[in-house]
């Protein structure tokens, strides 16, 4: 990242779990906004980053008018997908994939971390790597246990990171 530190951007941040663990992993960032509209998560996000504006309800968001950032985070609305529910997938109103894949085009920015739960791999998984795949990213993947970093219980995550098509994974490059 040339000395500076990595701009993120975080959709359906949640209490922003991905955000602060994507600042871990590269060693520093800086969030430049979040768009959480649950009321209680938004105070903590608050709480934790003051100066960052929450967009609120990424449905609404206007992109044209959104700073740019070189990571894009989103632990979209895993109900849709899950074991534990209805498993509506695309048909399920809370499904808020559209909006991110919008967001993605319309941002570009340099690197995607994604999460959801495991069930999301056997359904509504091929139309976000379609998604992808046509904004020109590719994708890599893997599925996380909690039980695999110590925690008690099992929750299967999967994890997706993606990148512009061509560019490779771990490659760095000035733009």
């Amino acid at each position: 990242w040339l000395g500076m530190s990595p701009r993120v951007g975080s959709l359906c941040s949640g209490f922003g779990g991905l955000d602060l663990g994507l600042a871990e992993h590269l060693g520093g960032a800086d969030v430049a906004w979040h768009a959480e509209i649950d009321p209680h998560a938004s105070r903590i996000l608050n709480r934790h980053w003051p100066d960052v504006p929450n967009l609120g309800d990424l449905t609404t968001v206007d992109w044209s008018a959104v700073e740019p950032v070189d990571w894009l985070t989103a632990g979209y609305p895993c109900q849709p997908f899950s074991a534990a529910g209805r498993r509506k997938g695309t048909e399920d109103e809370r499904n808020l994939w559209p909006y991110v894949a919008e967001a993605i085009r319309r941002i570009r920015p340099r690197r995607l971390l994604l999460e959801n739960v495991a069930g999301h791999r056997s359904l509504g998984f091929d139309r976000v790597l379609g998604d992808l795949a046509e904004a020109r990213y590719d994708a890599s993947w893997v599925s996380v246990r909690a039980s695999d970093v110590g925690a008690p219980h099992r929750r299967e995550r999967v994890f997706i990171v993606g990148y512009p098509a061509g560019v490779g994974r771990h490659a760095r490059r000035a733009e």
